[in-house]
């Protein structure tokens, strides 16, 4: 019966019984997994020894070829042989491995047992088999050299055993050299290291148990002097309780005060924790609280949006306009979604928000129409902060119903960002690997117009729009295929940036422009971009063709500006480098950043081409037309000339012309072709 008289007996026996069962069952475990150790590592043994012993035996092989190969070539065949089976004899041989060599028909040429001359066609192992012969047709059947296993008798034992040789076939002299061990060796060797490993393990085995044994008596002694400690604490435990009780109705008038003020700190927690999941900026959600949502709705419907080079809002601006433009579009978007409670907008790091709904009434079309509405409304109304008009180029990526819902969005913005569109739905069924494929096709495509010369040049006429005359062209580079197919550079041009082959393209580009307009009386333009103006070794060829030709005041280079204009000094002092030369400097896309105009008073340039987004439409949209007049107007005060790209009809090369833009480029003016 349970007493407390009972309880010293029971601390003493109890512990002391399941310590004891304790270290027996992991002893049998240590000891068990000792004994499958033995056993994987006596396998690997055999296999290590195995291999390293054939290595050896390859190796001395090797060692014969390396002298051949490096012993000086004469006339004297007989010589050299006569030399390699010295160093056999002399070098490589040994008495637990030897090496002999034979011929195509079995006559032994060198070994240390049998005469040399002597046929050994006749000789069989034990299952019939002819050595002599099933060496040949290994070592000629395989050019590197190839394991044989015989029985073979052996010399020290005087008895036949399994022997294993490595063969090898030298075409040249029609040897066939061999070296070979007995396998009954490499085994005596094997146990003689196994048995080194089991005298280990049970070396092992046995501490353990002395161990066990030390920590079961050390257990049984503590056991012993801790049951008598217990023994006099419980004579003194009723003595005590009394005093914890009252003790314990201090305690707990104590513990209701601090759970009242833990209560009290614990709501102040809460309301800082709430503000984790607040942009501190714009007041919205931000990135931690859309993780958030979107682990409690898998499959929801999402679009990522980022500010196109908001860095430069940032340059040209300010850091405090753009974050006043930032709230500008937080407010924006929260307006247009006020009276939808299951749709919320999220400001995520730096350029980015995303918006997010849950709602089932929305339909897929719907939420893509909606995403496309607010990219069209960031676009065509400028925000007016501090005064400034600020015109917001806006690109989206959508997930619709998808799990992984914000890595499908994110990849879908940065496709949409590199095809330059305004948004893409994530796709889970478009195949990627097929893009990979066309990668890697386009790069062999690109590298063997470049080896083969098929990189040809394009031209297209510029127009001079008070007459009408054809004055200048513009320089397109494309690859020709061997069966006469052009393809378009939109197809390799981002491809050979990434392999590093763009500065060979446009150098190979400006090489040909320049045989081609050498002899002609007519203005040309060449395509140049930041990492052009930037790359040392492109400037110095163009300097190089221009030193060496007599046409630098025909020519026009022409600085893309969609990829921003970052290193302005850089720029500015190729501009003017080129300008004592005679040549004339064009900005291109003109329109599509945000800078031009900051530029255009600190570059020095002679043409700006207003780009096609605004040209394409001009003659039907009112807000191209402004966008138009105003570099129009700008361009005319700076004495800068216009060009007007994607002139595609007759409409709108007359409403360019009513708007004095001074020249014309588009398919309806003239395709490009090639320079001939």
């Amino acid at each position: 019966m349970f007493t407390e008289k009972n309880i010293p007996k029971l601390i003493f026996f109890v512990p002391s019984l399941v310590i004891l069962i304790t270290v027996t069952i992991i002893c049998y475990l240590i000891i068990k997994k000792d004994y499958e150790k033995l056993a994987h590592d006596t396998n690997q043994i055999r296999k290590d020894y195995i291999k390293n012993e054939k290595e050896l035996l390859k190796t001395k092989i090797k060692e014969v070829l390396k002298f051949i190969k490096y012993t000086p070539e004469n006339n004297d065949t007989l010589l050299l042989q006569t030399s390699v089976l010295n160093f056999i004899q002399n070098i490589i041989q040994t008495k637990k491995s030897y090496i002999f060599v034979i011929d195509e028909n079995s006559n032994i040429i060198y070994h240390p047992e049998i005469k040399v001359g002597t046929n050994t066609s006749t000789i069989k192992d034990s299952n019939g088999l002819s050595i002599a012969k099933a060496l040949i047709n290994k070592a000629k059947s395989t050019p590197d050299g190839e394991f044989v296993s015989y029985y073979w008798n052996n010399p020290n034992k005087n008895k036949k055993e399994k022997k294993t040789t490595f063969v090898y076939y030298l075409k040249n002299w029609k040897w066939v050299i061999a070296i070979g061990t007995y396998m009954d060796d490499i085994e005596e060797q094997i146990k003689n290291k196994i048995i080194y490993e089991e005298k280990i393990i049970n070396d092992k085995i046995i501490k353990t148990i002395k161990i066990a044994c030390a920590i079961v008596l050390s257990i049984l002694i503590f056991s012993y002097f801790f049951s008598t400690l217990i023994n006099k604490i419980f004579k003194n435990y009723r003595k005590n309780v009394e005093e914890q009780k009252q003790k314990l109705k201090e305690l707990n008038h104590d513990l209701e005060k601090l759970a009242n003020e833990e209560k009290r700190k614990r709501a102040l927690k809460e309301k800082e924790f709430k503000k984790i999941f607040i942009d501190r900026l714009t007041g919205l959600p931000n990135r931690l609280k859309l993780s958030k949502d979107l682990e409690k709705n898998e499959q929801v419907k999402l679009m990522i949006l980022n500010i196109n080079r908001f860095t430069d809002i940032n340059n040209f601006y300010s850091h405090k306009i753009a974050d006043k433009l930032l709230i500008a579009i937080a407010n924006f978007l929260e307006n247009l979604f006020k009276a939808n409670k299951s749709t919320i907008i999220y400001k995520l790091p730096i350029d980015e928000f995303a918006i997010l709904t849950t709602s089932k009434e929305i339909s897929s079309n719907e939420f893509v129409e909606i995403c496309k509405a607010i990219i069209d409304n960031i676009e065509y109304n400028p925000f007016i902060i501090d005064g400034n008009e600020i015109i917001v180029s806006i690109t989206g990526g959508i997930s619709l119903d998808q799990e992984d819902s914000f890595i499908n969005a994110d990849t879908a913005l940065k496709i949409a960002k590199e095809k330059n569109k305004d948004f893409i739905i994530y796709d889970e069924n478009a195949n990627i690997e097929i893009n990979y494929q066309n990668n890697i096709k386009m790069t062999k495509i690109l590298k063997e117009a470049i080896n083969e010369d098929r990189i040809v040049v394009f031209k297209q006429p510029i127009i001079n729009n008070k007459d009408n005359s054809l004055e200048k062209y513009e320089c397109l580079v494309r690859i020709k295929q061997n069966d006469g197919n052009i393809i378009p550079p939109i197809l390799f041009l981002d491809i050979a940036k990434k392999i590093k082959l763009y500065p060979k393209l446009t150098r190979t580009i400006i090489h040909k422009a320049f045989e081609h307009f050498k002899d002609k009386n007519c203005d040309f333009s060449i395509n140049l971009t930041l990492d052009d103006i930037l790359n040392e070794s492109t400037v110095k060829f163009i300097k190089y063709k221009l030193d060496t030709s007599n046409i630098a005041n025909h020519v026009i280079f022409e600085i893309v500006e969609t990829e921003g204009i970052d290193n302005f000094e850089e720029v500015s002092l190729f501009i003017k480098q080129m300008k004592e030369y005679g040549c004339k400097i064009a900005i291109d896309d003109f329109g599509t950043g945000y800078s031009n105009f900051e530029y255009m008073m600190r570059l020095n340039v002679d043409f700006i081409k207003i780009d096609g987004s605004f040209i394409k439409n001009v003659d039907t949209d009112t807000q191209s037309q402004i966008l138009t007049e105003l570099i129009i107007s700008f361009a005319k005060k700076q004495n800068i000339k216009t060009v007007a790209e994607f002139v595609h009809s007759s409409n709108i090369h007359g409403k360019v012309k009513s708007m004095n833009i001074d020249y014309s480029q588009g398919y309806y003016l003239g395709e490009p072709k090639e320079c001939l």
